[in-house]
C-alpha cells in the first residue's frame, strides 16, 4: 500500500516526509494508524482523467 502525506510531517525511519511526499512501504499496523489519524491517504492505483470544467465558455 502506497501512502501520501496529507497533513503535517510524518517521521519514519529517521526521515521526515512532508505533505505530498510518498511514504515507503509500511507495516500494516503503521499504515492503519496513520490512516486513522488522517495524516496520510492511499495513493491512487490508477490515474484518472480530471473532470473538464463544465459551463466555462
Amino acid at each position: 500500500m502506497s501512502l501520501i502525506v496529507t497533513k503535517g510531517t510524518v517521521r519514519h525511519n529517521g526521515k521526515e516526509y512532508r505533505v505530498g511526499e510518498e511514504l515507503p512501504t509500511l507495516k500494516k499496523e503503521e499504515a492503519e494508524r496513520l490512516l486513522d489519524l488522517k495524516v496520510v491517504e492511499e495513493k491512487a492505483k490508477s490515474k484518472t482523467k480530471p473532470t473538464p470544467n463544465e459551463g466555462i465558455e
